[in-house]
């Protein structure tokens, strides 16, 4: 039973000490002492990047494998009968092994992984020598992986060994010796995804076309990413296009795909455009859709108050007619947007409800529970002691207990309890009735 060679550093160490450099063994010994692949998996291996590749530690992982493979072999021959517990399971472990190697659904594991790891890499040199080690094995996931990380030679090597799978007939006949690689599930997604132009369109004229459904998705998520070129080619290629595209678009601040989509797909925008927009902060987007047949609805200016863009809530209280609801003011005070939840006080009706200060108390924003018990009427529930609670905020919870007359309930202290906040627990357990389950 032949190990592998011992490593190189060992080598150089050994050959540096005149006293041991004739004894080979002891540069194997200290090899062995210093080989971390015996410790490795075959897909971690193949997942591992280093300057001179992985192929040479998948090789060595592979070999020390061989050689479990082989002991198991040799014990199983060694212990056809066994009375000792100890030599009971060390043949169970050996049959483990040799059961794991020949079973085909394990092989297609390993090859699985380790070429999807691979092919994220772009190592073609470990993809190939895979597929010598494990003929017969069906290439998946690698595809998505190599177009999820723009390895265009990897897909186009793929594609001049696929002999099965969803690939165009380009003239040139089936190659029935080659590989069975499966094309056709999410590689054009990813590759979209992640800003590859150069690979979907090889994809797109390469492979089977996407189904409509996939196609979406990639020209939205195109639109969110602000991915101009892709978004423009996309629409031209297959003269499809998603309503949804332009609302991302603006939802990310990309204005330059959304004029283009209304210049070119559709002539006005959803109010989600608007909307989405406002909830991000993007007042370039909301002063362009205002001239180019934008409109919004109250959710405008409830979510840009809920994430705390007190410029955009202003400028659609001065220029829009939609205002805004209860959630507005909610949403401010569970997020801890003090100076929102004053200016919509100042300057809107709507008010807000007990969630306000059950959401601020929850998320331990204390000077908001405090100015809503000066300033509203609305008051709170037995959420807002549950919630401060829950999350540890002592301090909230004491304030609550001794101004306000809502209690809290059991799920107070069992909450605390789960999230380990010991003094919230104390304190529950010296000041409150309610107790726990």
């Amino acid at each position: 039973m032949k190990l592998p060679a011992p490593l190189t550093s060992a080598i150089v160490v050994s050959r540096s000490h005149l006293d041991i450099a004739a004894l080979p063994h002891i540069a194997e010994t200290i090899s062995a002492f210093l080989d971390c692949s015996v410790h490795w998996s075959l897909p971690a291996a193949c997942g591992f990047a280093f300057q001179d590749g992985a192929l040479r530690l998948v090789q060595r992982v592979t070999a020390h494998q061989a050689i479990d493979d082989r002991r198991s072999e040799e014990f199983l021959h060694q212990h056809p009968k066994f009375r000792i517990s100890k030599s009971k399971i060390q043949r169970s472990e050996a049959i483990l092994v040799l059961r794991q190697k020949e079973d085909p659904f394990y092989r297609q594991k390993l090859f699985t992984l380790g070429m999807a790891r691979a092919a994220a890499r772009g190592d073609l040199s470990v993809m190939q020598w895979l597929v010598q080690e494990f003929p017969g094995c069906y290439v998946t996931l690698a595809v998505e992986e190599a177009a999820k990380h723009g390895h265009l030679k990897v897909l186009q090597w793929l594609h001049r060994n696929s002999r099965l799978g969803h690939i165009r007939d380009e003239g040139g006949g089936r190659n029935d010796t080659g590989l069975d690689v499966f094309w056709g599930a999410k590689e054009l997604f990813y590759a979209g995804l992640n800003g590859h132009l150069r690979v979907v369109q090889w994809l797109q004229e390469h492979t089977n076309p996407t189904p409509t459904h996939m196609f979406f998705v990639t020209l939205e998520e195109a639109a969110k990413n602000g991915d101009l070129p892709m978004v423009k080619w996309l629409c031209n290629v297959r003269g499809e296009w998603s309503p949804y595209a332009g609302i991302l678009a603006a939802s990310g601040g990309h204005l330059d795909v959304l004029k283009w989509l209304k210049n070119n797909i559709f002539s006005s925008s959803p109010s989600a455009s608007m909307d989405d927009a406002a909830a991000n902060g993007h007042m370039h987007v909301l002063k362009w859709l205002q001239v180019n047949s934008g409109y919004a609805t109250h959710a405008a200016m409830n979510k840009a108050a809920g994430n705390g863009h007190l410029e955009i809530v202003k400028w659609l209280q001065n220029t829009r007619r939609e205002g805004c609801t209860t959630v507005a003011m909610d949403r401010a005070a569970a997020n801890g947007y003090f100076y929102i939840v004053k200016w919509l006080h100042s300057n809107r009706t709507e008010g807000c409800t007990k969630a306000a200060m059950d959401e601020a108390a929850t998320h331990g924003h204390l000077n908001i529970v405090q100015w809503l018990q000066i300033n509203r009427k609305e008051g709170c529930t037995m959420r807002a002691m549950d919630g401060a609670a829950m999350n540890g905020h002592v301090e909230v919870v004491q304030w609550l207990h001794q101004n306000r007359k809502e209690g809290c309930t059991t799920a107070a202290m069992d909450g605390a309890a789960r999230a380990n906040h010991l003094k919230v627990v104390e304190w529950l357990q010296t000041n409150r009735k309610e107790g726990c389950t």
